[in-house]
């Protein structure tokens, strides 16, 4: 059976001005010291929070510390989110879910967000709409995270379907890498932080920007 599997922040809610606000309003006062955009792409975006605190707090922490350290951070974005107007699901994917949906396809998320946000996603951004919030995989410090296939594998799993037969919505180096271990069938660039030259780079299968053109997302997943 063949399924799609979402990665959520910077694939199905473009909220990297959030992400970045909320981390460096968050670590610059922890660390004293200015955090670099490689940094961000290389130990934030895509990443477990337990391997985004470990780097930058130079220390291992037990899972209760990180549950505290992360809703110290997550709260800051949740409070961000809700004060714009940009927080919102991406253009045209609705559209697209609605579609993926009268298709019967299975579909789920595969995030490194914990539960908390997730469920504030659902309850936000109407989530529910489209997905079943049991089976949308998050981090909950039972599994390792991307880059490592986890999180995707347990996905598939989760929805009965064949990895090797799943499609993949992505924006992040660890995500793609992620996606890529686990053998998914097709990995579908976002291009919401990085170029389509360097999500093509990265060994996706094509790239979007956006999913208004339902005709033509359909088309890339071969539905």
């Amino acid at each position: 059976m063949k399924g799609i599997i979402f990665d959520f922040n910077g694939t199905m809610f473009f909220d990297e001005k959030f992400q970045n606000m909320s981390w460096r309003n968050f670590l610059e006062k922890k660390t004293n010291r200015f955090i670099t955009d490689d940094e961000f792409q290389e130990y934030i975006h895509g990443r477990n929070v337990d391997t985004t605190l470990s780097y930058f707090l130079n220390q291992t922490f037990s899972r209760n510390e990180i549950i505290k350290l992360e809703e110290e951070k997550e709260f800051i974005y949740r409070s961000m989110c809700l004060e714009s107007p940009d927080f919102k699901l991406a253009d045209g994917l609705p559209e697209f879910l609605d579609e993926l949906t009268k298709r019967k396809i299975p579909i789920t998320i595969a995030t490194a967000s914990g539960y908390t946000n997730v469920k504030f996603f659902f309850e936000y951004l109407h989530l529910d709409n489209w997905f079943i919030i049991d089976n949308v995989v998050f981090n909950d410090g039972t599994l390792n995270g991307k880059p490592e296939p986890d999180l995707y594998l347990k996905a598939a799993k989760n929805i009965g379907a064949d990895i090797n037969k799943c499609i993949i919505f992505e924006d992040s180096k660890s995500g793609i890498e992620s996606a890529r271990r686990a053998n998914a069938y097709k990995i579908i660039g976002v291009a919401s932080m990085q170029s389509p030259k360097a999500l093509l780079e990265s060994g996706v299968a094509a790239t979007i920007n956006d999913y208004k053109n339902t005709e033509k997302l359909l088309e890339i997943i071969e539905c």
